[in-house]
């Protein structure tokens, strides 16, 4: 039979916020979200600009837990300030399974061993960004051997995980939502793939409905325009969705929405599916009146995703589907869009002036602003060294630099203090900048001693704007007398990295 894998696992997702008090049969304000791979200032500015008022995200469980126990937060920290500063709300997908957790290795997608190892990862997250996040998406298309470690798809087993994940969000955030992964539309019916509809029947034996608030789905053209009758192309057009809100309405689950988490047409169709590719021209046409359908049609669809609003690399198999081409250029689908969506506001959070927050406080605090928290500890150098080191950045050896953005309303007119905690720097010459300006002196010289030091640099104000602004820490190369294999770098951590309004006259 055939089947289609519209996303893998490790790129892709979609979905975004219910409204409070909304249910998935009556009249509703239809949200409209954008999937990033990995969201960027510019990302977040096109998404804005576009149309949308939800970002889609996945939060990869190997990176923020590459090592049991050993949680790096300083990529979604970023993601949840970016998305707050643009006045977006945010959905975020969690998958995409560590290898201490189990045998399967990358490029698969594969559920843990332990079933309670997912949850305590759920349940950090939740608990993290409690009332930051609106939706957690539980895995991504079980109904595929890719994304269920090579095994068979089972109902059953992804019952299972997503019952654990219900519980953890719940416990970490009890009021944000549990989307149900969207399913891959298949006509599958082997151990590679299981039919979707089949699938989401399957759930509901298991008696999975009491553990999701939501049904995820994907919805794909396949080459064909939205309106295309359910009886193309096999059934695999746009309108198979109609088939999944039968099923919940059979299974008494008619009062859940619906939220499309991938939506789009490739103009840049794989070789072995050349027939689901479109032109420029109908990639734009196909997402205006997918949009216009969803709108007139099917008022239990409560949320909308595109896939995809990240600038492509070449080869990307996935590029196809963005509305941004290779030179990082607005595809015309982007523009059309753009019109379709309209000048949206309600519901919308203010995006002027915002005060600043830190990451895990919760509250505005205007005179200060984080850029690294305290438990996420960055270690350049490279050399792997005992606790309380952490590892390497992103496992990478040497780690010479690190980048961490954050924003700024507006600077004002006076110079700030830029604070952080640094353990064990050793050479002359570790560097820190500020949108490329250097802050003098560079780092202080420690005593090998394994303990935090408080360090402070002046900040010209000239050095920042409004809005994005970048600090990047550079290891320096150690002296000729310490150096191995032909060159060493300077090992050292740093973490609680913060700047505060009003340099000490």
């Amino acid at each position: 039979m055939r089947w289609f894998l519209p996303a893998v696992v490790w790129l892709l997702a979609g979905c975004t916020l219910m409204l409070p008090g909304l249910t998935g049969g009556g009249s509703r304000e239809l949200r409209l979200a954008a999937h990033t791979l990995r969201a960027d200032d510019r990302s977040l500015m096109l998404a804005r600009s576009a149309g949308f008022d939800t970002l889609v995200q996945v939060f990869a469980w190997r990176e923020i837990e590459p090592t049991r126990g050993q949680f790096h937060w300083e990529v979604t920290d970023q993601v949840v300030a970016g998305a707050e500063y643009y006045g977006l709300d945010l959905v975020v997908r969690l998958d995409q399974h560590p290898t201490w957790v189990s045998d399967v290795q990358p490029p698969l997608n594969a559920p843990p061993d332990a079933l309670g190892d997912y949850q305590h990862f759920v349940e950090r997250v939740a608990w993290r960004y409690r009332g930051r996040i609106r939706a957690y998406i539980i895995w991504n298309e079980p109904n595929l051997a890719l994304e269920w470690g090579g095994h068979p798809p089972s109902p059953d087993a992804f019952a299972q995980l997503l019952r654990v994940g219900y519980r953890a969000v719940k416990a970490g955030d009890p009021k944000a939502l549990v989307v149900a992964a969207g399913l891959a539309p298949t006509n599958g019916d082997g151990d590679q793939a299981m039919d979707e509809r089949a699938f989401l029947q399957g759930l509901y034996d298991a008696g999975a409905a009491p553990y999701f608030d939501v049904l995820g789905a994907h919805a794909y053209g396949f080459g064909l325009p939205p309106d295309a009758p359910a009886s193309a192309n096999h059934g695999l057009v746009f309108r198979r969705l109609e088939s999944l809100r039968a099923i919940m309405l059979e299974n008494g689950d008619g009062h859940k929405p619906v939220w499309i988490t991938e939506m789009g047409w490739t103009v840049d169709s794989p070789p072995n599916q050349p027939d689901i590719g479109v032109s420029l021209a109908q990639q734009a046409d196909y997402l205006s009146a997918a949009l216009g359908q969803v709108r007139r049609e099917w008022p239990w669809v409560e949320l909308l995703a595109v896939w995809n609003l990240s600038q492509p690399e070449p080869g990307d198999p996935f590029g196809g589907y963005s509305l941004i081409d290779l030179a990082g250029k607005p595809r015309p689908a982007y523009e059309a869009w753009q019109q379709a969506a309209g000048t949206r506001t309600t519901g919308l959070r203010d995006t002027g002036p915002r005060a600043r927050s830190g990451f895990l406080a919760g509250s505005r605090q205007p005179e200060w602003v984080q850029v690294l928290a305290e438990d996420a500890v960055i270690h350049l150098g490279d050399s792997d060294l005992p606790s309380p080191w952490w590892p390497l950045l992103a496992g990478r050896k040497p780690s010479l630099k690190w980048t961490g953005g954050f924003y700024l309303d507006d600077p004002g007119s006076s110079d700030w203090v830029l604070v952080l905690e640094l353990m064990q720097q050793n050479e002359v010459g570790s560097s820190i900048a500020v949108n490329g300006v250097p802050l003098a002196p560079d780092l202080p010289q420690g005593d090998f001693a394994r303990r935090w030091l408080t360090v402070r640099r002046r900040v010209p104000v000239s050095a920042l704007r409004p809005g994005y602004n970048e600090l990047t820490v550079t290891a320096a190369r150690l002296a000729p007398d310490l150096q191995h294999d032909d060159f060493a770098w300077d090992d050292f951590q740093i973490r609680n990295v913060r700047l505060m309004a009003g340099w000490p006259q």
